[in-house]
């Protein structure tokens, strides 16, 4: 995550209406909590999460941007020096997601980083998930910008991190908002392929020590301005169910 986060301004890309506005407002409220909502809804069929136009691109003002190549089925991600996040909104016939799967690989990678320092979180990859209750989930549309979502303090947003100086498994709490944005440790920085199988309804109360909700949002990112090293990556294979 970029080192000026909390205050600089930044560019939110969405593809109807740019928004811009404060990092310090993007994650505004982020030590709040809210009630808890029950049991969270049965799993719905596998799904397929397309590379297609439906992701956003969230770019940050005086941060270069990564470059992301999209394929049907494979996304490509390079930082090099840089760091923004690709997006997408769920459609609401995927919100009920318990379980996801991907493949990633990386080509060259990131060094071991401090990810709970501002300004030393670099990392290959993040593939994020945000949960938040059913009643306000209703009310996410296509088009939605992440900036809205993160400034929600219902919103929790979960990071499967391949990076940080960490074993596998362990929950680094993100410096920027550490109450409701967490990185999930699952691979340590160095080159490879893996194919992971997460449990977001196991894992969002280990981390969270709440309940999965709504899943309204997955994004994928990659950073590497505070090294600055040079990272190539990619995701494919992404399914929900």
């Amino acid at each position: 995550m970029p080192c000026i986060l909390r205050n600089t301004l930044m560019m939110v890309q969405i593809r109807r209406k740019p928004i811009t506005l404060s990092r310090r407002v993007f994650l505004a409220g982020a030590t709040a909590g809210v009630a808890l909502h029950g049991v969270h809804p049965a799993a719905v069929q596998a799904s397929t999460v397309s590379f297609d136009s439906d992701w956003d691109h969230l770019t940050f003002r005086r941060l270069s941007p990564n470059r992301f190549e999209l394929r049907p089925n494979r996304l490509t991600v390079i930082s090099d020096g840089t760091s923004s996040i690709l997006y997408r909104i769920l459609p609401p016939e995927l919100r009920n997601t318990t379980q996801a799967r991907w493949t990633w690989q990386v080509d060259a990678s990131a060094p071991a980083s401090d990810l709970s320092q501002i300004g030393n979180d670099d990392r290959n990859l993040g593939v994020f998930f945000a949960s938040m209750p059913a009643d306000q989930a209703a009310r996410v549309r296509a088009g939605t910008s992440i900036a809205t979502l993160l400034r929600n303090r219902s919103v929790y947003v979960l990071m499967y991190t391949w990076g940080g100086n960490q074993p596998p498994g362990t929950v680094v709490p993100s410096p920027h908002a550490p109450d409701r944005l967490r990185n999930l440790i699952t691979r340590r920085p160095a080159t490879g392929q893996f194919t992971e199988n997460v449990d977001l309804a196991r894992d969002f109360p280990r981390v969270f020590n709440r309940p999965l909700e709504q899943v309204v949002a997955v994004a994928v990112s990659s950073n590497s301005e505070n090294t600055p090293a040079r990272v190539v990556a990619h995701v494919s294979d992404f399914t929900l169910s």
